[in-house]
């Protein structure tokens, strides 16, 4: 066995030596009581120690009488002492009442000595004391029946004087529980050395109770730190519940606390004790060796426990006190596989599965020796808290193992971690260098392609333009050239004096039409020549001046009238001819460019007719530009990213996916407004644009 063990079995000799304490050798055998006397003349009591009142008593069964009625009542039977009723066959169930009465004999060198009577624990479950027709102690309140009674345990040392014959008269009764009579030892011996014999007990049941209860204050303690490991918590309900049970039995301690509690409250507490604890003790063997333990015996266990709990909860001590006998029967079952799963665990080489194999050996042979004890079927002493002690030491100290082996391997998971930190650190300041290196280029890029996308829009107005002046620029040099010509003939008619008048007024009329039309044609190219170079000039020059925003947003409209004559789209357009704006014309031309461009992309199909209206409106500090169509809407998708950077539904197209970016990054950066988009599939799209009105820098200074 590894050293590491040592120090458990140290502690198992050491209770071994405690209990023993409780149960002085004797080296002489000690006088039994017969036909209701006790002969101790030869018993020394300063070298034996106390001696044992145990063997035959008088006992009167049915009859509660006083030290002064017994001569008139004769010998009754005889029951043994220590033993319960139902032993012998004096009162069936446990349910009772009756009086005991034992003549000792002394050493007359005794007499005036002062003499104790140890009275214990198992007196069940009220009784009256008289020592030579002199009551001097009781526990609870004698009774015939149920309710003449009131059970309490109570063990005490009462103290008398010596005398060469003492008479001890106790009356018993008991109507709460399953068991009756005296069925533990009572002692007589010095008055010093009994007080010692009680004193010690009480010592050794609180360092056992008090050790247990701890141990399962810590456990507890851990679970609530670290609540994902349940053992601690099963363990440490076992030993809290096995710990306070304690108090209630030997010495009854919780009565030094508690002195007026009633006898119902006090059973209840002790048989939960009884009844949950060992179901927290298969749960943690569950816990502890999962692989070794089958569910369906820790269920069957758990629930026969918990049934009985709940009995024991509701019923009264009368009804709840005989399942006991169940548990013994459960017990006799659930240790010995118990025991299996530890050697399972063993042979497996669990880490602690031997030390504990061994340790609940002898615990369960404790507690089996203390239910052959406080059933009467044999004489020893109650043992079963220090072989639950030293298993629940020991597992307290397996348990603990176990978390400091974790808290070895946290604190070797935390060195690593630091060392990962820093290089981790190490690794993200690299690698955050080099990705803002690439936000760098990436945000070059953008601007590029924002550029070029404003150029590639710029150059297709250029191409519009150029389209849609060749029109009346033609026009008006084929009306020149005709008007040249005719005039070259009227020349040629009047050199050779063939000129008529109808050919003169023919000329008129042609000369009158010809200089119509080339006067309406110029002053058509001049006014799509000046909207280019307005348009033009504010894209490219990004100048902040006062405009009509109206005014421009028409000449915008007729640049782009190359691009809507190949559709069938109808502009509307629509608002106050006053609305003057102080910012970037050319933003607005993109703006409204790349919407209508937007429009007949997206937003309807080749030849397909539609509506758009534009229409400004202003208030006090805000002007508001609502673009709407009513083509084939948006999904709620594609409305949510519509102003994402390179997001488009028509990639395959030749779309680049900034056309919405450049408009949300010209209204939000550069006109300082805010843009919002509704749209829903079928129902067409409004982009609504808020932009703030500033005054002009010249009207302010000239204020």
């Amino acid at each position: 066995m590894k050293k590491l063990y040592y120090g458990p079995l140290v502690l198992l000799l050491l209770l071994a030596l405690l209990g023993g304490c409780s149960a002085p050798g004797n080296a002489d055998p000690v006088p039994e009581a017969r036909a209701g006397t006790i002969d101790l003349r030869g018993w020394s009591f300063g070298d034996d120690g106390s001696a044992k009142l145990n063997g035959e008593w008088a006992f009167y069964d049915g009859k509660l009488i006083g030290p002064d009625e017994l001569p008139r009542e004769g010998a009754g039977g005889y029951a043994k002492v220590p033993a319960f009723w139902s032993n012998h066959g004096y009162v069936k169930a446990g349910h009772g009442h009756g009086t005991y009465r034992l003549l000792v004999k002394l050493d007359e060198r005794l007499q005036g000595r002062l003499m104790a009577v140890y009275m214990p624990f198992g007196i069940e479950s009220a009784y009256r004391l008289w020592i030579n027709g002199k009551e001097k102690a009781a526990a609870g309140k004698v009774g015939t029946s149920r309710a003449g009674m009131e059970a309490k345990y109570l063990p005490q040392t009462v103290v008398f004087p010596a005398a060469d014959e003492v008479e001890l008269v106790i009356q018993v009764s008991n109507y709460v529980q399953r068991t009756g009579g005296i069925w533990d030892e009572l002692r007589l011996g010095y008055e010093e050395e009994v007080t010692e014999f009680r004193t010690m007990r009480v010592a050794q049941e609180l360092f056992v109770a008090g050790g247990i209860v701890i141990m399962g204050m810590y456990h507890l303690g851990l679970y609530f730190i670290r609540r994902k490991d349940l053992t601690p918590l099963y363990f440490g309900g076992f030993c809290l519940l096995f710990g306070l049970r304690s108090l209630f039995l030997g010495e009854v301690v919780i009565h030094h606390v508690f002195p007026d509690m009633g006898f119902e409250l006090y059973k209840k507490i002790e048989y939960i004790g009884q009844y949950f604890g060992p179901a927290l003790f298969l749960l943690y063997v569950r816990k502890l060796f999962p692989e070794e333990t089958h569910i369906g015996m820790v269920r069957f266990g758990t629930a026969v426990y918990g049934v009985l709990g709940v009995v024991v909860v509701a019923a009264s001590a009368s009804v709840f006190t005989p399942t006991l006998v169940l548990t013994h029967i459960l017990l006799l079952v659930l240790a010995p596989y118990v025991v299996s799963v530890f050697i399972r665990a063993a042979i497996r080489r669990r880490e602690g599965a031997l030390f504990c194999c061994v340790l609940f050996v002898i615990m369960a042979l404790t507690i089996f020796n203390d239910l052959l004890y406080y059933n009467s079927l044999i004489q020893s002493i109650d043992m079963a808290k220090f072989g639950v002690f030293a298993f629940i030491f020991a597992q307290a100290f397996l348990l603990s193992r176990k978390f400091s082996k974790a808290f070895y391997a946290v604190e070797e998971l935390s060195n690593k971690q630091a060392r990962w930190s820093q290089e981790l650190e190490q690794t993200v300041d690299a690698r955050t260098n080099e990705l803002q290196k690439t936000l760098g280029d990436l945000k070059d890029a953008q601007r590029q392609l924002v550029e070029s996308e404003k150029m590639a829009a710029l150059g297709a107005l250029v191409a519009g333009i150029a389209h849609e002046i060749n029109t009346p620029v033609g026009v008006s040099v084929t009306a020149a050239s005709h008007l040249g010509s005719k005039t070259d003939e009227l020349a040629a008619a009047l050199q050779s004096n063939k000129l008529k008048k109808s050919d003169l007024d023919h000329y008129v009329k042609l000369a009158g039409e010809s200089s119509h039309i080339i006067s309406y044609n110029l002053k058509r190219a001049s006014e799509l020549i000046n909207g280019f170079k307005l348009v033009a000039a504010d894209r490219s020059h990004e100048s902040k001046r006062s405009f009509n925003v109206k005014s421009y947003l028409r000449e915008v409209l007729v640049s782009l009238g190359p691009k809507l004559n190949k559709t069938k789209l109808e502009v509307i357009l629509e608002g106050p001819d006053d609305a003057e704006l102080f910012g970037y014309p050319g933003a607005f031309s993109q703006i409204l460019t790349n919407l209508l461009m937007n429009s007949m992309i997206h937003a309807y199909e080749p030849g397909e007719e539609g509506v758009i209206r534009v229409a400004v409106r202003k208030d006090e500090s805000t002007l508001i530009l609502t673009y709407a169509d009513d083509g084939r809407g948006m999904a709620p998708e594609v409305r949510d990213k519509i102003f994402d950077p390179f997001f488009t539904t028509n990639r395959g197209g030749g779309g680049t996916g900034l056309g919405m970016h450049i408009i949300y990054n010209l209204v939000t950066q550069t006109l300082g407004g805010r843009i919002e988009c509704e749209s829903e599939p079928g129902r067409g799209a409004v982009f609504t644009i808020n932009l703030p009105l500033e005054e002009d820098e010249h009207d302010v200074s000239d204020r």
